[in-house]
């Protein structure tokens, strides 16, 4: 009988061994060929991927069973920390999309890296720990060791940022991304503590304090039995603010391209909900906490929706490859978080993975025409590539239509979701969800107007692309074609350890008006970008009386040019005044103690100022460690 458990940790060990022989190599100068790093990187992925299939039959198989094994690393008063795994269906799952993921990153990437040489071994040393990393992350069995590599996914991800560290611009916004990710995990370590802190204050608590995944709700209970209902909700909608900062959420949204300086294949897998996805793969985790607390759900409804509106409005107006699928994937978490936000915990994850893998395919091609056209990446400067290149048009295609809900995974998906609201009364809501799936079919299809058709406007002819970017593209081809038809039809089985319904009963007749807004999307796509008929229509008369008398043309041009220039000087002085003093709180924080400190031991406070502080700093904490332990200050 095979023996799962050593399976899963050869699983994790293995991108980790494949990581550090080539770092290992690579400082001791030992010359391996480009195709060995290429290899051991390949292989390492695909033995991780055929194990996350072992894994994942294994949950689905023996419903009831979770796999956990643990292993304490130290003590910490009286409180043990363990290294260990804890496999259900919810990781079981995200690992088989993670393997995916780095299985078709691992094939995309030896020609692509090939036609520029710089920093080729070092690309696949990231690779490899940041695999490693999110598979620790994944089947994490407890909230600190979740956090922990948190801190070291931070890291990679400014790594892969500033991969091309020549760039002054790489540089300044690699920096960006790290400040915006130290201060995220900063947030979720402080409530992980006050979490682990508040569970223990109820007595015969001996196994909560491993803040373990296999009793999460008895660690609600007791957090939430020690402390006032104001406090407990304070500290939970803490954490979704740092989990919706790691995913890219509203206001937090300049995180994501701000990443587009890594390797276009590193990037596809920062966008994908592998890294983009990981503050929604906490909250799925901590459902039951969170759900002692319903106001962080209604803050998740409008973060959600309002991500997806502008994820989907600024897209409409990008010319950047890069920045279409950045903006495309933070739109389609967006949708994820708001369907958690209505406690829709299996449409939720359904979406998201169904999304994760049409904007995946949809950055493969993208890549693939950037390789071919030597690495442009404006699209007004494309066109005509249907016929130079058809299996990335058609690839391209397929995602398109995956994506605004037309067919393939994308369907179940958001009739996944629509149906939950309908069955809910949600009205206003499913409006909302329609126009974010009409925005996604008129900018998705814009873009492959203005790449496959017309005439070709580039000045380098297009070359062949490599059978291995091919079969790359295929792989995540037909993942898009068929994951949603498959977990559709299996999701009573993925479910059932986890205790959640996955969708109420569909209304056919919701489908098909979703399917005509869509279409409404690709027609006036087709109309601006292709067939430019649209400006014709401006001599007509029926025109002509809307303009004069309804202010119609005044209107469009508001929603299509001054509303988003408007959202964007928004979300500029936001950044610029609010969220940049939001980063620099922990290293001040840290600068000042560290000053007070040092001035304390060389007794250098004759000014009496730092002594004033520091015992002001201790009073607060006190007061607050006394009415926590006792509640005798009101």
């Amino acid at each position: 009988m095979i023996d799962i458990l050593a399976l899963v940790y050869i699983m994790i060990f293995i991108p980790l061994f494949c990581g550090g022989a080539l770092a290992i190599c690579k400082i001791i100068n030992i010359k391996i060929p480009s195709y060995g790093s290429f290899i051991i990187s390949l292989a390492g992925s695909a033995i991780t991927f055929l194990i996350s299939i072992l894994l994942f039959d294994y949950t689905i198989t023996y419903q009831g069973y979770t796999l956990e094994n643990n292993y304490p690393i130290c003590i910490i008063q009286n409180i043990p920390l363990y290294f260990g795994i804890y496999a259900d269906n919810l990781s079981a799952i995200f690992v088989f999309f993670l393997t995916i993921m780095f299985f078709v990153a691992n094939i995309f990437s030896y020609r692509y890296l090939l036609q520029n040489r710089q920093g080729f071994e070092r690309f696949y040393i990231y690779l490899n720990f940041l695999q490693f990393s999110l598979l620790c992350f994944f089947i994490s069995s407890n909230l600190i060791q979740s956090v922990a590599f948190l801190m070291i996914l931070s890291l990679i991800e400014y790594l892969f940022a500033n991969f091309y560290f020549q760039k002054p611009l790489s540089q300044e916004n690699s920096k960006k991304v790290l400040e915006i990710n130290i201060f995220a995990d900063f947030i979720i370590l402080i409530v992980s503590i006050a979490f682990l802190y508040f569970s223990t204050l109820v007595p015969d608590t001996i196994n909560v304090p491993t803040m373990g995944y296999n009793n999460i709700n008895s660690l609600g209970l007791y957090s939430f039995a020690s402390l006032n209902p104001i406090i407990f909700a304070i500290i939970c909608v803490l954490f979704i603010t740092g989990s919706i900062i790691k995913s890219a959420q509203f206001p937090f949204l300049s995180k994501v391209y701000l990443t587009s300086g890594a390797p276009n294949p590193a990037f596809t897998v920062i966008i994908s909900p592998v890294m983009l996805g990981l503050g929604v793969f906490l909250l799925l985790r901590l459902y039951p906490l969170l759900n002692l607390t319903p106001v962080v759900f209604e803050i998740l409804k409008i973060i959600g929706i309002i991500t997806a509106l502008l994820g989907a409005l600024v897209a409409s107006k990008e010319n950047n490859m890069k920045n279409v699928c950045a903006w495309t994937a933070v739109s389609q978490i967006g949708i994820a978080v708001f369907a958690l936000g209505f406690k829709m915990y299996g449409a939720s994850i359904f979406y998201l993975l169904c999304s994760g893998f049409g904007v995946a395919l949809i950055s493969c091609t993208l890549d693939t025409i950037s390789y071919s056209t030597g690495s442009q990446e404006n699209i007004k400067f494309l066109g005509g590539l249907r016929e130079k290149l058809p299996l990335a048009a058609v690839a391209f295609l397929v995602g398109s239509v995956s994506l605004s809900g037309f067919i393939f995974s994308g369907f179940y998906s958001r009739a996944t979701i629509l149906g939950n609201l309908f069955a809910a009364g949600n009205f206003a809501y499913i409006i909302l969800v329609l126009l974010c799936s009409f925005l996604t079919a008129f900018y998705l299809f814009r873009a492959y107007f203005r790449i496959f058709e017309g005439d070709y406007r580039g000045t380098i002819e297009p070359k062949m692309v490599s059978r291995a970017m091919n079969f790359a593209i295929i792989i995540l081809f037909i993942s898009c074609v068929f994951f949603g038809f498959l977990f559709n039809n299996y999701a009573g089985s993925i479910f059932t350890l986890l205790g959640y319904n996955k969708i109420a009963s569909t209304n056919p007749f919701l489908n098909v008006f979703a399917f005509i807004v869509s279409a409404a999307g690709y027609y006036l796509a087709y109309n601006i970008y292709f067939t430019k008929r649209l400006r014709s229509l401006r001599t007509r008369a029926l025109r002509r009386l809307a303009a004069q008398h309804f202010y119609i043309d005044s209107f469009l041009e508001f929603i299509f040019r001054d509303l988003i220039l408007l959202i964007a000087k928004i979300l500029a002085f936001f950044e610029k005044y609010i969220l940049n003093c939001i980063y620099a709180i922990p290293p001040t924080t840290t600068r000042l103690i560290s000053y007070l400190t040092l001035k304390s031991e060389i007794k250098n406070t004759n000014s009496q100022f730092f002594a004033i502080i520091i015992w002001i700093c201790l009073i607060m904490l006190l007061t607050c460690l006394l009415y926590f332990k006792t509640g005798v200050i009101k």
